[in-house]
C-alpha cells in the first residue's frame, strides 16, 4: 500500500513561495518519480500538504535530493509531521 506524508503548518505560509520552490525543482508541473498524489492548501491556522507516494523509499528519496531548497526558499518547518502506510487509496477513474 501508498506511504502517505502530512505536513501542518499552524501559522504564516507563503503558497507562492512554495510553488515557486516547486517550480524551479522541476517537479511542479509533472510529479516527481513515486508520488501518486500532492495536496496542498490554506487552512485559517496556516497550510497543510498531504503527499502519497507509492513507497517510503520514494519519500525518502525525493527529500535526499531536494531538500535543500526548503531552506533555500527559506520554508519554515511545519508545525506538525506525520507518516503512516494507507490502508485504503482510491481514485476516481
Amino acid at each position: 500500500m501508498p506511504f502517505c506524508t502530512l505536513l501542518e503548518w499552524d501559522g504564516p505560509f507563503d503558497l507562492d513561495k512554495y510553488e515557486e520552490m516547486n517550480r524551479s525543482s522541476g517537479v511542479h508541473e509533472v510529479l516527481p518519480d513515486g508520488l501518486l498524489a500532492r495536496i496542498v492548501g490554506a487552512v485559517d491556522s496556516g497550510a497543510r500538504i498531504v503527499e502519497v507516494w507509492r513507497a517510503p523509499e520514494d519519500a525518502s528519496d525525493f527529500n535526499a535530493k531536494h531538500g535543500h531548497l526548503v531552506a533555500e526558499f527559506e520554508i519554515p518547518p511545519p508545525s506538525r509531521v506525520a507518516a503512516f502506510d494507507a490502508t485504503v487509496f482510491q481514485t476516481a477513474d
